[in-house]
């Protein structure tokens, strides 16, 4: 049996590993059309900030490590049409300019996603860049050591926004942040959207909300200034698109193969497509909630190494599930850290949920131990079932484990009951007597009139 994966960074990348472990009497062959594969898009902003200190630290494996697992690599090759009723592809070497076809058994497409760049007038002068792909990093690293810009246009307040905020800052950049939408990192609830768009501010930058980029205006080919929709001139020496990313379908749509109502790749529990004996996983993939049931998508680093764990096994001849997404996140931004997991409360009243919920603010440690930091935290649940629906965490101090510990407790369908008695580690170095997660929980519990501890400190 032949087994051929299109794309090979995160999810294609992990399949072939899945698959090959899975299966050792399979062919695998894998196709990516830049020259690098397995590597951490999600590492490049710190690269940038020189926080991380090589390019290579970036790559995870080669392809002559994956060829040492009997797995044939080709880069610089892409596969230009898909004929899944002969199952057979048309690749292109990139390399020599040739074509050829290939036959397969087996297909998992892992075409990833690519950036959301606008059709305005400026977009191609010398200075606008994005993050993606490594030769996006190499050309925004290069960009950087050309032009030395002073002031940056950073466009998009989602997750690339917020870390390439951070990472131009710490190049001594002054920065300001453009979003089309009424908020920071919208998929908060707008509490604590607040708090990042108010410390944003206090560390200098500026922020302009509810209009996009009409225009990039330049002077001798090289970024000078940003037009808003409302007219606004920000003159910047550096324009760096966060707006988002959309699915890589079009191969996809060449064979046939079905898309969800996301715009993404619809697939079954096994990663299998419309068609039999075709996969697909990671960031061209949709999901769905595991909470509504609703088509989701995910394209997150974890979510693509999962699917692609699971797409690799089937296609090899397993018969494993992928269970669905939480919409689990975090993000750092400066000194502030950003979580969530579940449904927000605007998201679960869409649902059709009755949601109750619990904002509170503590500290991440005893409050007298020296590097304790405070967090907001707000809490959402279902009434009257008290089971919880969803989390969110913003703050200085450690709220990806308040996010796991919420992440487990939904994936357990435990309710506020349950988590205000939950036996967690406690040490002064490392937690409040009382987790920040317990009392807010405790504090659901009150609201639904079943309180069962005596008092929350």
């Amino acid at each position: 049996m032949h087994l051929v994966i299109v794309g090979g960074v995160a999810a294609g990348a992990k399949a072939a590993a899945r698959a090959r472990r899975f299966n050792q009497a399979i062919g695998i062959t894998l196709y990516q059309q830049e020259v690098e594969i397995s590597y951490t898009a999600c590492g490049q902003p710190y690269y940038l900030s020189g926080l991380v200190a090589t390019r290579n630290a970036l790559i995870i494996r080669s392809p002559a490590e994956f060829a040492a697992e009997g797995i044939t690599v080709r880069v610089r090759h892409r596969v230009t049409d898909l004929n899944t009723r002969d199952r057979v592809l048309e690749v292109e070497d990139l390399d020599h300019g040739t074509r050829e076809a290939v036959s397969y058994d087996r297909l998992i497409l892992a075409t990833g996603a690519r950036p959301v760049v606008p059709a305005i007038n400026g977009i191609d002068l010398d200075g606008v860049v994005a993050l993606r792909t490594m030769e996006d990093l190499d050309r925004f690293a290069s960009t950087l050591e050309r032009l030395k810009p002073k002031r940056a246009v950073i466009v998009g307040g989602g997750y690339i926004g917020l870390e390439v905020a951070e990472s131009l800052h710490a190049l001594g950049m002054t920065l300001t942040l453009v979003d089309k939408l009424d908020r920071i990192f919208p998929r908060l609830d707008p509490e604590l959207s607040q708090r990042i768009h108010d410390y944003l501010i206090s560390r200098g930058v500026s922020i302009v909300l509810g209009e996009g980029i009409a225009e990039i205006v330049g002077e001798t080919g090289r970024v000078a200034a940003v037009i808003t929709e409302s007219g606004r001139q920000v003159p910047t020496d550096l324009v760096a698109l966060g707006i988002g990313i959309r699915p890589n379908v079009e191969l996809a749509a060449k064979g046939h193969i079905r898309l969800g109502s996301t715009g993404a790749i619809a697939v079954d529990t096994r990663m299998e497509t419309n068609i039999p004996g075709v996969f697909a996983a990671g960031d061209c993939v949709e999901s769905f909630n595991r909470l509504t049931g609703s088509p989701a998508w995910g394209p997150l680093g974890d979510i693509a190494n999962l699917q692609g764990r699971v797409a690799g096994e089937n296609a090899a001849g397993g018969n494993a599930r992928f269970p669905g997404i939480l919409g689990t996140a975090i993000v750092k931004t400066f000194e502030l850290n950003a979580a969530l997991t579940g449904l927000s409360e605007a998201a679960a009243r869409e649902a059709g949920f009755e949601p109750i919920t619990a904002i509170i603010t503590a500290r991440d440690k005893a409050r007298y131990y020296p590097s304790a930091r405070e967090l907001t935290l707000k809490l959402v649940a279902e009434s009257p079932s008290g089971r919880l629906l969803g989390a969110q965490a913003v703050g200085q101090g450690s709220v990806d484990k308040i996010i796991d510990i919420a992440a487990t407790a939904l994936l357990g369908n435990l309710t506020c009951h349950d988590l205000e008695n939950a036996d967690l580690a406690y040490a002064p170095p490392f937690s409040p007597v009382l987790s920040p997660i317990i009392v807010g929980a405790s504090v659901l519990s009150k609201k639904l009139g079943s309180v069962t501890l005596s008092e929350v400190r």
